[in-house]
């Protein structure tokens, strides 16, 4: 796997722990690792597990316990649970739920906190979702990043807060409000045009569901209660988990067939006009404006310009893509990196603001509470500036980058770089 797709699967992360927190977490599994995995596989094994999808949800995994630094390897296979071996991590794979290529074999990689720190249940589906990005391709699923920086803005996070209000409601039985919902995300698509909402949602979506699926017994109750908006919470990365599982939630009771239909690939939202158009009209101004009444939109905006305020100095941030401007640039080469999905991601044009980030490299690891510059392009990251630096410790606002021996800082007109001694 080249890097930058591992980049762009570093995306599902340590704390995508978070995701599951909206429901179950008033318990906890005394279920060992062990145990966990063999449940996961009996259920997995399960004739309609296997129907789910057509296929059985084999894979090999590594869970990574940082802490210890230690991998463990094994297979769940048709029921089973092959033998655990371990060796030491040594960062040999990304700390992500994710997937990755090791020793010329693909691996779902499970973070062991975020695995172990959970309910039984959110354990099982954590693990059939991970499952379920190695065979996604199968389906035609592509695996997409999300470019929805519009989940982050004002306007789009009102939009995307309506339509998960109409969306719990058309949950309920109301399917009336599933109208509402397409109405606002096709007003929400013509404004940011240059979106991949449905795809995105179709890649996080189905993987979710299918976790959800094959672990929750309400589900319906379950997805619903992820559809609870948090103004405080980010959505670029995370919307998809949320919409995505609700759609074909729905689509079950709509169109009980729709997995194996043969444009599933075009996303949820497409099957839903083709077997029940009368759901998914036409941007109608005069409908338009009677929903954005209904569900409070301008009150919704004031809110949510209010918490924008209260996110900090953008603008510093911002000052970092003048070429001028002094920076520490971090080059993408060799790098892994991990953040929260959950937070927001504040787009400043050619490039991102990211919170909470690490960046892990062949010269040491950088650990940001304040935000990270991730270009679009992906070539590189800058931070603000250091304030102090030492032999081997960089500290600046709110960051901390420790340096392996034989690495140290360089500047240049104001531009800092991580180079070899």
């Amino acid at each position: 796997m080249n890097k930058t797709k591992l980049n762009l699967l570093i995306i599902e992360l340590l704390i995508q722990l978070l995701a599951y927190t909206a429901y179950g977490q008033e318990y906890s599994c005394d279920k060992t690792m062990e145990e966990s995995l063999q449940q996961t596989a009996l259920i997995l094994n399960k004739p309609e597990s296997k129907a789910l999808w057509g296929m059985s949800l084999n894979s090999p995994i590594i869970i990574v316990d940082h802490f210890n630094n230690t991998m463990f390897f094994t297979t769940i296979e048709d029921g089973s649970v092959a033998s655990i071996k371990e060796e030491p991590w040594d960062n040999k794979v990304p700390l992500a739920n994710s997937f990755f290529d090791y020793n010329d074999k693909r691996y779902v990689t499970i973070v062991h906190a975020a695995l172990m720190n959970s309910t039984c249940e959110q354990r099982v589906n954590l693990l059939c979702h991970e499952i379920f990005h190695t065979y996604q391709q199968s389906l035609g699923i592509k695996n997409q990043s999300s470019v929805n920086y519009h989940m982050d803005e004002v306007q789009g996070r009102a939009l995307l807060q309506i339509e998960m209000k109409a969306l719990q409601q058309a949950l309920s039985g109301d399917l009336a409000r599933l109208k509402d919902a397409l109405h606002i995300r096709a007003y929400r698509q013509s404004i940011y045009s240059n979106n991949n909402e449905d795809l995105y949602e179709l890649n996080e979506g189905l993987a979710e569901y299918t976790g959800v699926k094959l672990s929750i017994e309400n589900i319906r109750e379950y997805v619903a209660s992820r559809l609870n908006y948090n103004i405080s919470r980010g959505y670029t990365n995370a919307f998809g988990y949320f919409t995505g599982s609700a759609y074909a939630t729905i689509l079950d009771d709509i169109y009980p067939r729709w997995r194996y239909d043969i444009d599933l690939a075009k996303g949820l939202i497409y099957l839903i006009k083709k077997i029940k158009p009368q759901y998914a009209p036409e941007i109608d101004k005069r409908e338009l404006d009677k929903l954005l009444t209904k569900y409070d939109y301008n009150q919704i905006l004031v809110i949510e310009q209010e918490e924008l305020n209260n996110f900090g100095d953008i603008g510093k941030f911002k000052n970092l893509l003048n070429s001028e401007a002094s920076k520490l640039c971090i080059a993408n080469q060799s790098i892994n990196f991990t953040y929260n999905p959950h937070d927001r991601v504040i787009s400043l044009g050619d490039a991102v603001l990211l919170r909470n980030m690490t960046i892990t490299g062949e010269w040491g690891q950088i650990n940001s509470k304040n935000g990270i510059v991730r270009l679009n392009n992906w070539s590189a990251f800058y931070l603000l500036p250091p304030s102090n630096i030492t032999a081997n410790v960089i500290q600046g606002d709110n960051y901390e980058i420790r340096l392996y021996q034989g690495w140290t800082v360089s500047e240049k007109n104001g531009i800092y770089e991580i180079v070899k001694e």
